[in-house]
């Protein structure tokens, strides 16, 4: 471009001409600023006083100061003041004083200034200050006046105030009294004009008018005026006319609204002049100014009636689209909590619409563009390439989630703290990216206050976690942390819940002490559940009968399974298939025991088959191999009798791992096991002899026991004995396994939950309320005083021993005996002011975790969500999409409307969706 052409485009001719232009806008806004700040520092009690500013530029160095120091800069402008004549006869302290300000427009530029010097910009505009009654008012200083000559700035002012990022109070239009037409600013602005043209013209009749002395009389307005006359006698209403008390003049109501049509008196100031008001007002009606301002009053009075103004018209387009973008971010939220709560995935290897591989995301919009319009419509602009803007992609899905997920967990969070106790349950997993995870679940009893629902204990799932270290101080640590970020104190943590590693359970480097350091009343609870596992594990290798009964089970599976037609051969023949046993599955040894339990005839026959039809000489050996064993009178005792004990086991797990399993219920499930365990012991041998002898007779085979062949020792004196003393098969079989079996489990079962005896000595008088009417009161006393010293901690205690004995003393003769404390408390809620001191006991008793299976249960979501396709997966995405998975009944209760909101707060959006 030659400097010619560049020319064109200059704002200015020179550097020069920009420097002197900048010098006088500078010039102007000092004398400006100095006449505001002069006017707020005079001192109205100085008799004779003016203000004359001389020198403006100590103005500027008060005004930096005054930045310089924090403080507020508030300045008020003339629009305090009557804006549209002098005023009269009001009263300063200061005679003769006279404040007249030559130019408006500077008010923009110190508005500029004040924005950038960080502090709060307060203008009071003339909304401020009564206009009915300015008339009336006395200043201290007599024969003032305020004179100003250019209002029309101000609004520009206002205007600029919007996009300031400071904060700037103005007082707009809105504040004048619109009843007088006399107090209306000397600007109108659009919204101002179409309240007055709803309100309409107020013509004042019933009113004294004041009379003012022209050319020696005394001649006042007179109300017949809103009238005209004809000559034919006909009246016709001057709806345009109208009075204001506050000036004591006449104006044009509609000459007043459209100003830029009119220039006579009527429409400026008004009129007095009563003398000759007649010939003024048959004067103005007939002007071409009066005739253009009463029809835009007419036509616009009908456009709001009918509400088809211009500015309606672009509020009805901009609220529909508006409501188009809300609709459609409505419906991708329902999308992605749809695959957030089952744990689907979201994208594909493509992220366009109408391509393949675009993931399921995508692939739920094309299915709601078939027969959804807003989609639809949505999809179509997309398409047309009319928007650029569609938020599908996959880091708005992301931000989205992050809201959702935060909103459960902030829902989460304000339950634990609205019912106070809580416990801690954490467990520990490698994902399939080999990252350990460490699942952070807390445990309430949820009262329910605002609601008719009973009182529940509750498991809530708060977060995945990757930790590289899991040792106990680095599990300690991440927990105290996290606590801390969740804003839960540790204080109010009344349990543990972890499983039985060393690194959890130890005594002087696990968690549970190191938590218990800092907080003695974090009760620790080992999981309940992975100690019946444990037994289970000691139980099945305490002999070798057993180690080979579960191998053998092994065999069975694995012939089955290591070859598809074999498999096949297995389902021709049976209902069931067979299960695999794993170490740490809890429920796979009774699985795996009943299914070969439950149709054994069929497993023979698919192993009969096998060894007749197969051609894999390995294969035939070992199905002739297992037939013969599981024919074997042995096994089939053997598979009774683990099926028996399994089978009670199996039920007490299932207890344990109920998330609202208390200490009492735990108690009650371990005590039916070991009396199970010690009944068995007694008849139980005979009772599975019997039902193996119906198995064996039903296969074909013979109940009999194995015979050993006497082993014979070689004699070298003639007074040694001749053979060893023997016993039978059948005796031998119930010393040697059946009798090991049941005494290694009645014992694993005493010595690993001995730590129940600790619970119940302190809270087991609280199981059953109701019995205590049968205990002596001195055992009450001792039992309240002791849980007193359980529950505190130097001198913060969570209740009053003393107070405790005399509630249940009224309580225990109220509630059922057989009343479970969860029942008790459903009691309780309704007159909880009455027993509080029961009510915390029993909500901390049973807020304490039996097992840590809620952990366990998430970790089966962390498998759905970060499987072997989705192994890249960011840890915090993770956390969130599993949050709103696993507690899907908060997200369920979550308003879209709010997380529209946040999700439009949260940065400048392309498109506005509130």
């Amino acid at each position: 471009m030659s400097s010619r052409d560049r020319d064109k485009f200059r704002s200015y001719p020179s550097g020069n001409a920009k420097r002197q232009k900048k010098n006088i806008r500078e010039k102007s806004l000092n004398k400006m600023r100095g006449s505001f700040n002069k006017y707020i520092n005079y001192k109205f009690d100085t008799p004779s006083s003016s203000i004359e500013i001389d020198n403006e530029v100590e103005i500027n160095k008060l005004q930096t100061e005054r930045n310089n120091s924090g403080n507020d800069f508030i300045i008020n402008t003339v629009n305090d003041y009557d804006t549209t004549d002098y005023i009269e006869n009001d009263k300063f302290d200061t005679p003769s004083s006279s404040i007249k300000i030559d130019n408006e427009v500077e008010i923009n530029k110190l508005q500029t200034e004040s924005n950038n010097s960080g502090n709060d910009f307060i203008i009071d505009t003339v909304n401020d200050y009564d206009m009915k009654n300015i008339e009336n008012d006395k200043f201290d200083t007599p024969s003032s006046s305020i004179k100003i000559d250019n209002e029309v700035e101000i609004n520009k002012l206002q205007t600029e105030s919007k996009s300031s990022s400071n904060d700037i109070i103005i007082n707009t239009v809105n504040d004048y009294d619109m009843t007088d037409i006399g107090c209306w600013p000397e600007i109108i602005n659009n919204d101002f004009r179409k309240e007055l043209i709803k309100l309409g013209p107020i013509q004042v009749k019933s009113y004294n008018f004041p009379q003012s002395e022209i050319n020696g009389e005394l001649r006042r307005f007179n109300p017949t005026l809103y009238d005209k006359r004809l000559d034919n006698g006909d009246v016709i209403k001057r709806n345009w006319l109208v009075y204001s008390k506050f000036k004591d003049r006449a104006f044009c109501f509609c000459c007043k609204l459209f100003d830029s049509h009119s220039t006579g008196n009527l429409s400026k100031n008004g009129i007095n002049d009563w003398r000759h008001i007649g010939e003024r007002l048959k004067s103005h009606e007939i002007t071409i100014p009066h005739y253009t301002s009463l029809q835009s009053w007419i036509e616009l009075k009908q456009r709001i009636s009918e509400l088809n103004t211009i500015d309606k018209l672009h509020l009805t387009k901009l609220n529909a689209e508006k409501k188009h973008w809300h609709d459609v971010i409505t419906r991708i939220l329902a999308v992605i909590h749809f695959l957030a709560k089952n744990s689907i995935a979201f994208r594909g290897s493509n992220d366009v619409l109408y391509q393949d591989n675009n993931g399921k995301f995508l692939s739920a919009i094309e299915m709601l563009s078939k027969f959804d319009p807003v989609i639809q419509k949505h999809v179509k602009r997309i398409k047309d390439k009319e928007t650029h803007v569609h938020y599908l992609g996959h880091r708005i899905q992301d931000e989205l989630i992050e809201i959702m997920a935060n909103e459960v967990r902030k829902s989460i969070i304000n339950l634990i703290k609205k019912h106070r106790y809580y416990s801690v349950i954490i467990d520990c997993t490698p994902d399939i990216s080999h990252q350990e995870q460490v699942s952070l679940v807390f445990r309430i009893v949820n009262m329910h206050w605002d609601k008719l629902t009973e009182p529940s204990i509750q498991e809530l799932f708060m977060d995945f976690v990757n930790i590289h270290s899991t040792s106990g101080l680095s599990l300690s640590n991440l927990l105290i942390s996290k606590l801390a970020e969740y804003e839960i104190p540790l204080s109010d943590c009344r349990g543990q819940g972890y499983d039985n590693g060393s690194n959890m359970v130890g005594e002087y480097q696990g968690v549970q002490s190191r938590i218990r350091a800092q907080n003695q009343r974090a009760f620790f609870a080992p999981c309940a559940a992975h100690k019946l596992n444990l037994l289970l594990c000691d139980v099945s290798q305490s002999c070798i009968r057993a180690i080979s009964f579960f191998g053998m089970i092994e065999r069975v599976y694995t012939l089955f399974s290591a070859s598809t037609k074999r498999w096949d051969i297995l389902k021709k023949h049976c209902s069931i298939v067979l299960k695999k046993w794993t170490a740490t599955r809890w429920e796979s040894r009774y699985k795996c025991v009943k299914a070969i339990r439950d149709q054994l005839p069929e497993v023979l026959n698919a192993l009969e088959e096998i060894a007749e039809c197969s051609n894999d000489p390995k294969s035939v050996s070992e199905a002739k191999s297992i037939i013969d064993e599981l024919m074997s009178f042995e096994f089939v005792l053997s598979l009774v009798i683990w099926h028996d004990i399994l089978g009670q086991v199996k039920i007490v797990n299932r207890i344990l791992q109920d998330p609202k399993m208390d200490l009492d219920a735990s108690a009650s499930s371990l005590g039916s096991l070991i009396t199970f365990l010690e009944k068995y012991r007694t008849n139980g041998f005979e009772n599975a002899k019997l039902v193996g002898i119906e198995i064996v007779e039903s296969i074909g085979g013979t109940a009999n026991f194995k015979e050993k062949r006497p082993r014979k020792k070689k004699k070298m004196f003639n007074y040694e004995s001749n053979d060893e003393y023997t016993i039978s098969s059948e005796e031998e079989f119930r010393r040697d396994y059946f009798l090991i079996l049941i005494d290694r489990a009645t014992e694993a079962l005493r010595v690993r939950f001995e730590y129940q005896s600790t619970f119940n000595s302190n809270f087991g008088f609280l199981y059953r309320i109701g019995k205590l009417k049968h205990q002596n009161d001195d055992f009450i006393k001792n039992c309240c005083n002791d849980l007193q010293n359980v529950l505190s901690e130097g001198n913060s205690r969570d209740i009053n021993g003393a107070d405790l004995y005399m509630e249940l003393l009224i309580f225990r003769s109220i509630v059922d005996e057989n009343a479970t404390p969860l029942q008790a408390l459903s009691f309780l809620k309704n007159v909880s002011s009455s027993f509080q001191n029961i009510e915390v006991a029993i909500r901390i008793m049973l807020t304490i975790p039996v097992t840590s299976a809620g952990a366990e249960r998430s970790f089966s979501k962390l498998k759905l969500i970060k499987n072997y396709l989705r192994s890249n997966l960011s840890q915090h995405k993770l956390s969130d999409l599993a949050l709103i998975s696993i507690e899907h009944s908060i997200a369920d209760s979550l308003s879209y409307n709010e997380t529209i909101d946040q999700f439009a707060s949260k940065k400048i959006r392309k498109k506005i969706f509130k």
